[in-house]
């Protein structure tokens, strides 16, 4: 039986941090992460599955600590980003929450989403796959320690930045 308090506080906190890229709040999202944060959307193989080691590995975005993804998102403010020039609106949907392991630091869970992206440049784009996180429980909360983004389709047509996944 799940510890059904801690999948509605793991599912409250998914559902922020997609609410808070959606209404492009950088300084608040960024705050869900840790100071070691890794933020991973790993390259699909040509034989099919995923990229396993973002080290040695190609991938979409690699981000380690987050001074990289608050660099990231400074980029966003300063038009030097061209996947986010102008920023596209966003709807993420996040659903199928699950709790994978649960310690007395951390939760590991995972969830199915779905982006849909829209600017007049490009249109509306809709990418989907799911979540991998690994929490780690702070006071009556959580920080994001990792969080790894597997995209359902294996060719990206056109541009996306962090908070379009």
């Amino acid at each position: 039986m799940p510890d059904l308090p801690l999948l509605a506080a793991v599912s409250q906190f998914l559902f922020r941090e997609a609410r808070l890229l959606d209404e492009q709040k950088w300084p608040e999202w960024l705050e869900l992460y840790s100071d070691d944060a890794v933020f991973w959307v790993p390259a699909t193989k040509m034989a099919g599955g995923y990229t396993s080691d973002p080290e040695y590995e190609l991938n979409f975005i690699y981000i380690k600590g987050r001074v990289g993804i608050e660099a990231r998102i400074f980029r966003l403010g300063t038009n030097s980003s061209m996947a986010s020039t102008p920023p596209p609106r966003t709807r993420h949907l996040v659903t199928g929450v699950m709790i994978d392991e649960a310690g007395a630091d951390h939760v590991r869970a995972c969830a199915s989403w779905q982006v849909v992206s829209f600017s007049e440049e490009r249109g509306q784009q809709i990418r989907s796959g799911s979540y991998e996180y690994m929490l780690r429980r702070e006071h009556q909360s959580f920080r994001i320690a990792r969080k790894k983004i597997l995209l359902l389709e294996h060719v990206i047509d056109g541009y996306f930045d962090v908070y379009m996944v």
